[in-house]
């Protein structure tokens, strides 16, 4: 039967749920130490609060680490690469460099021989994950639909790793092949040796097929990272490869919980990272949410233990500081930071601005709602009538094609 891609990722899910229930505290399951964090009371962790003292010194770590990072992003690495630590959730709001953290750590991680397994929710997040580690020269390998994967990535998928390896077998099993054809026509009358020489054709058919699975399985095994989504990650040519000594699951507050389970098994230890004051999970069932499937495992882990298991980055280097101090008064609790690098930069600042209020401007707010609360005239809120349960507003819709234009002529 052919399953259609959200019945398979439902299905995987389903699977992971079922085997947590199963075997989560076997001691046959690698993760056993991750599964006894989330769903173990506090005495059973106790050993964690002994370990929050990272086994990594500061001018040990400072001398391996290829790029300056700040105090919160160097305490995220250490604590990543401590294998006292079965879980480390890294929340990273916006612009505070969680990708690179995250680059740095598996490099890292690789580097005193270590085999890692990162996934993400969507193709986008992980294709992110496989230019940024390629880059700086990691053996990867992208497991996925091929008509998902970027084609900037493109070339550290299996498929095309495997064709690549295979190029000049294949070559040779075509030669092969187009030799025993040509004699099978000239023997079509004697049966003997025309059943020999379909016998040859097809051992050499199974020959490929065989020298197929072993190259994956051989590009699987010695990459030093392999990628997919979490549903992914249930491919069975993942699953069959030896246990992985580290999983990292990025942009994991916008997964669902059962998802995460799937690469986590797979895995002695892992790392959420992501941040649950941003995007959450895409739920359209409202039993689901009222379920509990609209709260993400890295929301759910970051408070347990009295957020034991959590570290937060907290200098962003992306906005104004006008933006970050709204951001981080309204979701973060002032905890958030702007480097000094961009702390008061504006788009008026550009040779190729013009000196405008707008582009002199860090942050403008517009509020089309009334005093009283109902909102003006003409920005009235609408139900989306293609039945998505969306609301759209045509008055703020004017309002910021207005904005976009005077930013445009501004340059």
């Amino acid at each position: 039967y052919a399953y259609s891609l959200p019945f398979l990722n439902l299905q995987r899910n389903c699977e992971a749920l079922m085997l947590l229930q199963k075997n989560g505290l076997q001691k046959k399951n690698p993760s056993i130490a991750v599964v006894t964090t989330l769903f173990g009371d506090k005495e059973d962790i106790a050993w964690l609060e002994e370990n929050n003292i990272v086994d990594w010194g500061e001018e040990e770590l400072n001398g391996l680490l290829r790029n300056e990072f700040d105090g919160s992003q160097q305490r995220a690495i250490a604590l990543g690469l401590n294998k006292k630590r079965p879980i480390l959730i890294i929340q990273g709001p916006p612009g505070t460099g969680k990708t690179g953290l995250l680059t740095e750590l598996v490099a890292l991680a690789v580097q005193r021989g270590e085999r890692v397994l990162v996934t993400a929710p969507t193709n986008a997040a992980v294709d992110n994950m496989v230019d940024k580690l390629s880059y700086i020269g990691l053996d990867v390998v992208r497991v996925g639909n091929p008509a998902r994967i970027s084609t900037t990535v493109a070339s550290k998928s299996l498929g095309e790793i495997v064709n690549s390896k295979l190029a000049s077998f294949r070559t040779e099993f075509e030669r092969k092949k187009s030799d025993l054809r040509k004699d099978l026509r000239y023997c079509l009358k004697d049966d003997s040796l025309a059943a020999g020489i379909r016998q040859l054709l097809k051992q050499l058919g199974k020959t490929l097929k065989k020298k197929e699975k072993e190259t994956v399985r051989e590009v699987l095994s010695n990459a030093q990272v392999v990628l997919a989504t979490n549903t992914g990650a249930a491919d069975p040519l993942i699953r069959k490869l030896d246990v992985f000594d580290l999983v990292i699951i990025d942009e994991a507050g916008q997964a669902i919980e059962p998802s995460c389970w799937i690469p986590i098994f797979q895995g002695k230890r892992c790392i959420l990272a992501g941040d649950q004051f941003q995007l959450a999970p895409v739920i359209l069932s409202r039993n689901a949410l009222v379920g509990g499937l609209g709260v993400s495992l890295l929301e759910r882990a970051a408070t347990l233990h009295g957020g034991l298991l959590a570290t937060k980055l907290t200098t962003q280097y992306r906005m104004n500081n006008a933006i970050a101090s709204w951001a981080s008064r309204e979701m973060y609790g002032g905890s958030l930071e702007s480097s000094a690098a961009v702390s008061s930069h504006l788009l008026v600042d550009s040779p190729f601005v013009k000196p405008t209020w707008i582009t002199q401007c860090p942050l403008l707010l517009l509020d089309t709602r009334m005093p009283y609360g109902s909102l003006s005239v003409g920005c009235e809120e609408h139900l989306d009538l293609a039945g998505t349960g969306s609301f759209y507003n045509e008055g703020e819709v004017d309002i910021v094609v207005q904005h976009v234009i005077s930013l445009i002529y501004a340059g």
